[in-house]
């Protein structure tokens, strides 16, 4: 289990995105749902100042929310088609199973196998950590760092090397597995090794796994 003489020990997870397939084109549905142009809830949900402050934990799920609104109300025209478009999202949102069945198939093999620790961390609002507990999430990990939840954010590398230490688990040991390209630069910058997730590349992530030892 080795990569340039360094064990591989942990393989951290992203959730939204990675372990649960809520991607752009969910989005992009729910867009055109709302007759919004492609992008739109993306950008006023990711792109707003408040987006990392509702990371960082500064902030809550419901000011989070009335700042989507707010921004989303020039580009829909009033406040009620934007409060039906951002309500039409997040039921797109909720009705996703919690793991997608692919990723738990690999999640079941890493745990059947014991060769490496299994982590996650995501970007989330306050007590997010508790709704992955509820939906059953959180019993599949040796640990949960949720951003809001321990007041730091990716793509700082700070909240990597948290992970790692909380696992036990010196960095360079630790494989991150994210969607987004900063995340993976803020992993590799905290001394880690990281791996950027897209639904057509998990072969090739298996076969690394499969390679590094931490699958038979």
């Amino acid at each position: 289990m080795t990569a340039g003489g360094r064990t591989l020990r942990a393989v951290i997870f992203d959730y939204g995105g990675v372990l649960r397939g809520d991607g752009r084109e969910i989005w992009t549905a729910a867009d055109a749902a709302a007759s919004l142009a492609p992008g739109t809830l993306w950008a006023r949900w990711h792109d707003i100042p408040e987006y990392r402050l509702s990371r960082e934990g500064a902030i809550d799920g419901l000011a989070f929310r009335a700042a989507i609104l707010r921004a989303l109300i020039p580009v829909a025209g009033d406040a009620e088609t934007a409060e039906a478009a951002l309500t039409t999202l997040e039921g797109r949102l909720a009705g996703l199973p919690p793991i997608d069945s692919e990723m738990r198939a690999l999640i079941d093999r890493l745990r059947a196998a014991r060769r490496v620790k299994l982590g996650l961390l995501s970007n989330a609002s306050r007590g997010f950590t508790e709704r992955l507990r509820a939906r059953g999430v959180a019993s599949f990990f040796d640990d949960v760092v949720v951003s809001a939840d321990v007041g730091l954010a990716k793509p700082d590398p700070t909240i990597f090397r948290l992970a790692a230490e909380r696992l036990g688990v010196a960095p360079e040991a630790c494989l991150m597995i994210d969607d987004q390209a900063q995340h993976v630069e803020g992993a590799r910058a905290a001394g880690l090794r990281a791996h950027l997730h897209e639904p057509t590349r998990l072969r090739e992530l298996i076969a690394w796994l499969e390679s590094e030892g931490a699958l038979p």
